[in-house]
């Protein structure tokens, strides 16, 4: 299978919720299904990587990391798993700089 990275730095195909929940962001377009909980239309990375900057992931824009990694933790896990899932996510990026 092939990997399925997100603009974030989320490995799709590794996650516990592909992709029977959900398909990843870049087929879903950032309308995440946790979104659900935390409200909005589109995930605010999505939105400012994708849709507004026009960037292919994050680790292109100088700002990283921004205020959006930390303004929506996932409801559903620990500050702990947060923070881990963070660490996970910027290495990515940085491995596709």
């Amino acid at each position: 299978m092939k990997e399925i990275i997100s603009c974030c730095g989320v490995v799709c195909t590794s996650c516990e919720y592909y992709p029977e929940t959900c398909a990843g962001c870049p087929a879903i377009e950032g309308k995440a299904f946790w979104l659900e909980y935390t409200g909005g239309d589109v995930c605010g990375i999505y939105e400012c990587c994708i849709l507004e900057r026009k960037q292919s992931h994050c680790g292109k824009c100088r700002e990283l990391p921004c205020r959006r990694y930390f303004d929506t933790p996932d409801p559903t896990k620990t500050p702990e798993e947060n923070k881990a899932d963070f660490r996970r996510q910027m290495e990515q990026l940085k491995r596709m700089e």
